[in-house]
C-alpha cells in the first residue's frame, strides 16, 4: 500500500489560525443578518394587527352605544303614550336604509311590557331580564360583547327630567368589524410582502456577489474531484480569509483522492475474487439442500405406494387368488421402478439451475401413464376419489417418460395433500389445438390470486398452506421439466374453493417407434366395472 502524501506548498500557523483580511468570510455572511430584520418587521406588524383589532372594534362598540342612546332620546314620546307608529319613525331610516350592519330592535316600557320588535339577526337567541333592568336604582347603559361576534346595548329611555319611560335593547351585528380587520390586514400583508422581497434581492445581490461566486468556484474543483477529472493547483490558493483556507484544504483532498482510488482499485480487485469464490460455495450448498430436500418430497409417494400394496396383502393374504396377489406385486413392482426412476431424476434436478439437465425422448404412451398415475395415487389416499377420463390422450408420443412421470406425480400428490377436506380430484385429458392437455382440479384450500405469479419459484409456498407439509419445490421442478419438453403449466384457483392445473404438451409423433402400452382403464368408469368383476369373481 502506498504511503498517503499530504504535502503542500509551505503554510505557516498564522494562515490557518488568522486569516489577514478584515473582510473574511465570517465577517461577509453577517450581513445575513439583514434577514433578522424581516423577522423583526413581521412580528412588530403582527403586534400592531393585533392592537388595531382591539382598536377598531372598541371604535364600532362606542360607535353603536352612541347610536342606540340618541335613538332612544328620539322615542321618548312615544314610548311614554304607548304609540308603535311614533315609536318606529326614528328606526325607518335604519330599516330602509339598506345597511350593510344587520341589528334587532326590542322597545319596553316601563312595565317591561315590549311594544315593539324587529328582529333581522334570526340566529341570535340572548334573552335580556328586562324587568330587572328597570328595577335598578340607577340606570345607564349597558352591553355585552357575545360569542356570535353580536353587540346587545340596553339603553334606558328617559326624557329631560330623567325619568325613566321604558328601554330600549338593539343588537347589532359586528360583521362590519371583522371586514375592517381583514382589509387592514391585506395592507399590511401587502406591505410585509414588499419588504421582504426588496430585502429577499438585496440578500441575494450581496450574497452572490461576495460569496457565490466563489463557492461556485469551489462546488466546481469538488465536482471535477468526483469525476477523477481535476487537476493541481486553483486561483484561490493566494486567498488571505477563510475561501484561501479552504482552497489549500481542498488540494490535500485532491492528492488523498488519487491515493484513495489506487487503493479502492486494487481493493476491487480482491472483492470481486471473493464475490467469485464465494457464489461458488453457495452454490454448492444449494445444490446440497435442493437435494435433501427434493429426495425427501419426492421419495414419498412411491414408498406409499409400496406400503399400501403390501399391507392390503397382508390383510387379504388368505383370500387373495393368484390373480390378484400378482396384480398387488405388480403395484409393488411399477412403485419401485418410479422409485428408481425418481433417484435418477433427483440427481439431474441439482442440474437445473446449471442448465445441465438431460432430457431422454421416446415414444410414451401419455394416456395410460396418466391413467396408471391416478389410480395409483387413489389406491395410496384413503379419503380421494379421483376420476379421471384420459381416452382421448395420445398412446404414442415423444417425450421423456420419467420426466413427465415426476411432474404428474407433483401435481396429483398436491391435490390430495392440499384437498384435507374434499374427497375428489378431477383429471380430464384432451387434444387441444394439437397439444395434449390435461387438468388437474381439486376442491381444497386454493390459492390466492396474489401467490398465482410466484408459486413455481424455487422455495416459494402459498400463504395459506401453514401447517402443511412441504419443501416448494415441486412446482419449481414441474415448470422446469415441462419447459424442457416444450411444454406448459397454469394454474386458476380460488382460495377455499380449489384449484385447477392445466398442463400442455406438444404432440410430436415417434415415426417408427413404438410407445409400450400401459394396461391401465384410460377413464375411471372402466376402473370401477373392472373391480367390481374382480369382487363378483372373488
Amino acid at each position: 500500500m502506498s504511503k498517503v502524501q499530504t504535502s503542500l506548498p509551505p503554510v505557516s500557523k498564522s494562515d490557518i489560525t488568522h486569516p489577514q483580511t478584515f473582510w473574511n468570510v465570517s465577517r461577509k455572511v453577517c450581513f445575513i443578518a439583514i434577514a433578522g430584520t424581516t423577522l423583526c418587521f413581521a412580528l412588530l406588524t403582527f403586534i400592531n394587527w393585533q392592537v388595531e383589532k382591539k382598536h377598531i372594534y372598541q371604535i364600532i362598540i362606542d360607535n353603536s352605544v352612541i347610536k342606540t342612546e340618541l335613538l332612544a332620546s328620539q322615542i321618548v314620546g312615544g314610548v311614554r303614550w304607548k304609540k308603535p307608529n311614533a315609536i318606529w319613525r326614528p328606526f325607518n331610516h335604519l330599516i330602509q336604509g339598506n345597511s350593510s350592519a344587520k341589528f334587532n330592535i326590542h322597545v319596553y316600557d316601563a312595565e317591561g311590557e315590549l311594544l315593539i320588535q324587529h328582529d333581522e339577526l334570526s340566529n341570535h337567541t340572548q334573552i335580556i331580564d328586562i324587568k330587572s333592568f328597570l328595577s335598578k336604582d340607577k340606570l345607564a347603559t349597558e352591553y355585552t360583547h357575545n360569542f356570535d361576534n353580536t353587540l346587545t346595548i340596553t339603553t334606558p329611555i328617559k326624557d329631560g327630567r330623567n325619568i325613566t319611560y321604558g328601554a330600549l335593547v338593539m343588537v347589532w351585528s359586528l360583521k362590519q368589524a371583522e371586514n375592517y380587520q381583514q382589509e387592514s390586514l391585506l395592507v399590511e400583508l401587502y406591505l410585509f410582502l414588499a419588504f421582504t422581497f426588496i430585502a429577499v434581492l438585496f440578500l441575494f445581490f450581496i450574497i452572490n456577489k461576495t460569496i457565490g461566486n466563489i463557492l461556485n468556484k469551489l462546488s466546481h474543483e469538488m465536482f471535477l474531484i468526483t469525476q477523477n477529472n481535476h487537476k493541481p493547483g486553483s486561483d484561490l490558493l493566494d486567498r488571505k480569509d477563510e475561501f484561501g483556507l479552504m482552497a489549500k484544504a481542498l488540494e490535500i483532498f485532491k492528492k488523498n483522492t488519487d491515493n484513495l482510488r489506487e487503493i479502492e482499485e486494487r481493493l476491487i480487485k480482491k472483492t470481486l475474487q471473493l464475490e467469485s469464490t464465494l457464489k461458488k460455495e453457495l452454490k454448492q450448498n444449494a445444490l446440497q439442500r435442493d437435494f435433501i430436500s427434493m429426495t425427501s418430497h419426492e421419495f414419498r409417494t412411491p414408498l406409499a405406494i409400496i406400503d399400501s400394496s403390501i399391507q392390503r396383502i397382508e390383510r387379504r393374504i388368505d383370500n387373495l387368488d393368484k390373480t390378484h396377489l400378482e396384480k398387488r406385486i405388480h403395484k409393488i413392482k411399477v412403485a419401485t421402478q418410479r422409485m428408481l426412476t425418481l433417484i435418477d431424476s433427483t440427481l439431474s434436478a441439482s442440474r437445473i439451475e446449471a442448465g445441465e439437465v438431460e432430457i431422454e425422448l421416446g415414444p410414451v404412451d401419455l394416456a395410460g401413464m396418466v391413467a396408471q398415475l391416478c389410480i395409483s395415487h387413489e389406491d395410496i389416499s384413503d379419503k380421494h376419489t379421483i376420476t379421471y377420463d384420459v381416452a382421448q390422450l395420445p398412446r404414442n408420443m415423444i417425450a421423456d417418460y420419467s420426466k413427465l412421470a415426476q411432474v404428474f406425480t407433483n401435481l396429483l400428490s398436491n391435490a390430495v395433500k392440499y384437498s384435507p377436506d374434499a374427497s375428489e380430484v378431477i383429471v380430464n385429458g384432451y387434444l387441444e389445438n394439437n397439444r395434449a392437455t390435461i387438468t388437474i382440479q381439486d376442491f381444497g384450500i386454493g390459492i390466492s390470486q396474489d401467490d398465482w405469479g410466484n408459486i413455481f419459484e424455487r422455495y416459494y409456498r402459498s400463504s395459506n398452506t401453514t401447517g402443511i407439509s412441504g419443501t416448494g419445490i415441486g412446482l419449481c421442478l414441474v415448470l422446469t421439466l415441462l419447459e424442457l419438453q416444450g411444454g406448459t403449466i397454469s394454474v386458476e384457483s380460488e382460495v377455499n374453493l380449489g384449484s385447477t392445473f392445466k398442463v400442455q404438451l406438444p404432440v410430436n409423433l415417434p415415426g417408427d417407434q413404438v410407445a409400450e402400452i400401459i394396461d391401465a382403464p384410460l377413464s375411471s368408469q372402466q376402473d370401477d366395472q373392472s373391480l367390481d368383476d374382480i369382487m363378483n369373481a372373488l
